[in-house]
């Protein structure tokens, strides 16, 4: 099809939730820029086909994971300097969505499909699947100890969703909570509806329930800060929804997936760190969180060809399409602006090692005071990896043994946990 209007061509990929996120960015786009088309989507849970168009350009091609710059991209496209962005990434970040009331209309409740739990229900969707053998590491599972520390103090009675299918992780839910209600599989979209009309849910480490909760109308919104939503684990995503007075916030230690079989053991390290913090506490240590430089040149420094070429699916594919002459040309072009690791590094070794990392630093609620103390596993990861903090001889010297030779050192903070405060 040809079309002589600017046009947003998408190049969706992932799951449902994944397009349906990818669609909402083109949608603010297309806020920006009236006379913009959309090309190349298609959502047929909810009625919405796009079909690809084939305009001339000039072209934008955008390629970052999660960032993508709309204002100058609308900007350049309203000066005609560009009649066509083709786009593929994620855009997982709040400054990418129109205000989520403008997409009710976009994604209509299926006629028939009511599903929601009601205000005595705490609803639970578990993201397992594919994620059980831990490939995917900033997404790990959330520990059954955690909702049953939240059912407890809510009083709420748990309602397990989604991929409840048994398994080593979903026995260790019914074992830890047998009062809980288990729900069979249902179709993606009852799920999505579940979790979007009931009363109390929890949003643990997936964009499906994330989305769900955020488009919903629940009164209480539990959502762990963990895995790819911690902005110190993850920072180029960006879900966490401030001012919104649904939510409740649980930070977690830095944690990264683990095969099913050591997934009990992971967990009992996580056990004692968690905490619920309030909005405006938890988003000032974020933004006061000390940081070290992270440059190229820095990064360079300690890449290794292999490991990148090998870990990233995208570039080895790139490379053998022969679109890059090598991984280095992929990591300066994109990898690094995606913080992309350039080098090995065990980073669940290292987070089951030091389990407060990135909790190291924690404001007490009450008098705005920061605690350090050097408890067991009190380190926060940081040096090229993100954050920095004053006393880091522990997980400097933890990170040599497993950079094995390289120059560059990963340095880090100390803390204990502190009590939480807030409204549940």
């Amino acid at each position: 099809m040809q079309d002589g209007a600017p046009v947003f061509h998408l190049n969706p990929a992932g799951m449902l939730a994944n397009r349906m996120i990818q669609y909402m960015v083109a949608l603010k786009f297309v806020s920006l820029v009236p006379e913009c088309r959309i090309s190349n989507i298609h959502l047929p849970e909810w009625g919405i086909h796009h079909p690809a168009i084939d305009s001339p350009g000039p072209v934008a091609l955008q390629r970052k994971e999660q960032h993508i710059e709309l204002p100058r991209l609308a900007a350049e496209m309203q000066a005609g300097e560009i009649r066509r962005i083709d786009w593929l990434g994620e855009g997982m970040r709040m400054e990418n969505f129109l205000p989520r009331e403008r997409y009710r209309d976009v994604f209509r409740p299926p006629a028939g499909v009511h599903a929601g739990f009601g205000p005595e229900f705490l609803v639970c969707h578990v993201r397992a699947g594919e994620m059980l053998d831990g490939s995917a590491p900033n997404h790990p599972l959330v520990p059954a100890d955690f909702y049953s520390d939240l059912a407890e103090q809510t009083g709420l009675q748990p309602v397990f969703i989604g991929q409840t299918t048994p398994n080593a992780y979903t026995v260790s839910l019914r074992e830890r909570l047998p009062r809980a209600i288990f729900r069979e599989p249902q179709d993606p979209v009852v799920d999505f509806e579940t979790i979007r009309q009931s009363k109390n849910v929890v949003v643990g480490v997936s964009s499906f329930a994330w989305l769900a909760a955020w488009l919903g109308e629940a009164d209480r919104i539990f959502m762990t800060v963990n895995g790819l939503f911690n902005p110190m684990q993850y920072g180029i995503v960006d879900l966490l929804p401030w001012g919104d007075p649904r939510y409740r916030f649980w930070l977690f230690p830095v944690n990264y997936a683990v095969p099913l079989r050591d997934h009990a053991e992971a967990h009992r390290r996580l056990a004692p760190y968690w905490r619920m913090l309030p909005q405006e506490v938890l988003r000032r240590q974020f933004a006061q969180a000390p940081r070290v430089e992270r440059t190229l040149e820095l990064m360079l420094s300690a890449y290794q060809e292999s490991y990148y070429v090998s870990g990233n699916r995208d570039v080895s594919e790139a490379l053998a399409a022969g679109f890059i002459s090598c991984g280095t040309d992929h990591y300066k072009g994109w990898g690094y602006a995606e913080c992309r690791f350039p080098f090995a590094l065990d980073r669940g070794w290292y987070a089951a090692q030091y389990p407060m990392a990135a909790v190291a630093r924690q404001p007490i609620p009450e008098t705005g005071i920061s605690r350090d103390s050097t408890g067991p596993g009190g380190t926060k990861a940081a040096g090229m990896l993100g954050f920095r903090g004053g006393r880091g001889g522990l997980a400097r010297r933890a990170a040599k043994s497993e950079i094995g030779r390289r120059r560059r050192v990963v340095t880090a903070d100390s803390g204990n946990r502190s009590g939480a405060a807030g409204v549940l």
